[in-house]
């Protein structure tokens, strides 16, 4: 076994060369094994891709497993009387719809993900609802709250959708988000004090349209996204 002679450290027997410093390997009492495995790859190959279905399939076996257990240890070992596995199993759902949905039924469209992500953030929290006799909240505030969601995040995917560049999606992007939680906030003012008392959301919209507002400066402007691009090495 060899030794750089320049930096330690330990070499195969087939390195001609070693791989941390690129110092020669000569050794006349241990020469270079012609036959051995070089420990690192000589050619640079392209790394295969990810088989997106059996990922869906993966992760739709873990979060099923995981809500199974959870029922039958809530029902026949601790807590039968507390139906706390009907949470997990929610949330297993929903968390199915988020990550799982896309990966097995690929090449849909944008707007249909967002619809099913909502309708499942819909059913999480009808089904809460249901459980803890909340349907005045569920109606008044979380349906609303989905409603707007909905309505700008399709404004978003049709953006999206349209290939637009980057800098004016991420603009719209900031632009839409003010309006979200501007009215996040009035929803909540509603529901609990009757009243909208504009106070965080207005602080996070000034940030939010700054940001809006360079970005749509710099798409405008091709000599300052060039000398951007070249400060930044993009």
């Amino acid at each position: 076994m060899s030794y750089c002679v320049n930096c330690g450290v330990e070499l195969d027997a087939a390195a001609r060369a070693c791989p941390l410093c690129g110092t020669p390997v000569i050794n006349p009492r241990c020469p270079v094994d012609e036959t051995a495995e070089p420990a690192f790859p000589l050619a640079r190959r392209e790394v295969e891709p990810v088989d997106r279905r059996s990922l869906g399939l993966l992760l739709t076996g873990m979060l099923a497993s995981a809500a199974v257990c959870c029922c039958l240890i809530n029902w026949l070992v601790f807590f039968p009387a507390v139906p706390w596995s009907v949470y997990v199993a929610g949330a297993a759902a929903v968390l199915w719809v988020w990550a799982a949905l896309p990966l097995l039924a690929r090449g849909r469209s944008v707007l249909l993900f967002l619809l099913a992500d909502l309708a499942a953030a819909a059913g999480m929290l009808a089904l809460i609802a249901a459980l803890t006799d909340g349907w005045g909240w569920f109606g008044r505030l979380a349906m609303p709250i989905l409603g707007i969601t909905a309505l700008l995040g399709a404004a978003l995917g049709g953006m999206i959708a349209r290939r637009r560049s980057g800098l004016t999606t991420a603009g719209v992007f900031f632009l839409l988000l003010i309006l979200w939680l501007l009215a996040l906030e009035a929803l909540i003012d509603l529901f609990a004090f009757g009243a909208w008392q504009p106070g965080w959301s207005v602080i996070a919209a000034a940030a939010g349209l700054v940001a809006a507002v360079f970005l749509l400066i710099v798409r405008l402007r091709p000599r300052l996204r060039e000398e951007l691009g070249r400060r930044f090495h993009t």
